[in-house]
């Protein structure tokens, strides 16, 4: 028998138009760019395997064993990091991007695993999926969602209201779905690929504070300079946790 799930309120649920912001001035001529890797020290710790045999509708999508896809590592490159500026941009505004930040459910997977967004910017649940899914968001600083989604090319769209790193997205019919969303106020966030790289454009010079955030290998942070259309390197080094 499938988990009744109940739709709630989803942080304004798309139904409302997107804030709209006056963003700060900034002069283009004088941006630059923040650029680095992820890198992880020591023995990769091993990752689990999904338990799918009792989901045949997911297990037959899989002919072979899927890895859980939290501790993905490839020739000491951490991927799936998600980057960001911490501090820095003082009380600058920067206006909501009209376009949404997509996350598909295909094969009992969030597919990406690990996505950034802007404070209101629209996020799209989509389910690729052909059968039910459901979609649990459990942010502590802004409302909590929890919306079906019935069918496949069923979408829903939320916005979160408040920075957060990071708010947990799970599915409860299928557990071992975990997707993540960092939450911040201003368009310079990344999330690292097979190769570990990151870039940060556009960022207006002055000093920051860069900060890491990695669901198995934990936060770092590190401070860069940037000069007048410059280049800054900030370079993190992540282990597993003891």
């Amino acid at each position: 028998m499938l988990a009744v799930v109940v739709l709630l309120a989803a942080c304004g649920g798309g139904e409302s138009p997107p804030p709209v912001r006056t963003p700060t001035p900034l002069d283009p001529t004088t941006t630059g760019t923040i650029a680095g890797e992820v890198r992880f020290e020591g023995t990769v710790p091993p990752m689990g395997t999904l338990q799918l045999g009792s989901f045949a509708e997911c297990a037959t999508q899989h002919p072979a064993p899927v890895p859980a896809g939290d501790a993905l590592v490839a020739n000491g490159k951490v991927e799936n990091a998600f980057v960001w500026l911490k501090d820095g941009l003082g009380d600058r505004v920067f206006a909501v991007p009209t376009s949404p930040v997509v996350v598909d459910q295909v094969g009992c997977l969030y597919r990406p695993r690990v996505v950034g967004a802007q404070v209101g910017q629209t996020i799209r649940f989509v389910n690729g999926d052909p059968f039910l899914h459901n979609v649990h968001g459990t942010p502590s600083k802004s409302s909590a969602w929890n919306v079906s989604l019935a069918r496949k090319g069923a979408e829903r769209e939320i916005r979160i209201d408040h920075p957060e790193i990071m708010v947990s997205v799970r599915c409860d019919l299928h557990p071992w779905m975990q997707g993540w969303i960092g939450v911040v106020d201003h368009p310079f966030f990344a999330v690292t690929g097979p190769d570990g790289a990151f870039r940060l454009e556009g960022v207006p010079p002055g000093d920051y504070t860069v900060g890491v955030w990695h669901e198995r290998f934990g936060r770092g942070e590190t401070r860069v300079s940037l000069a007048p259309r410059g280049t800054a390197t900030a370079t993190f080094t992540l282990a597993a946790s003891k």
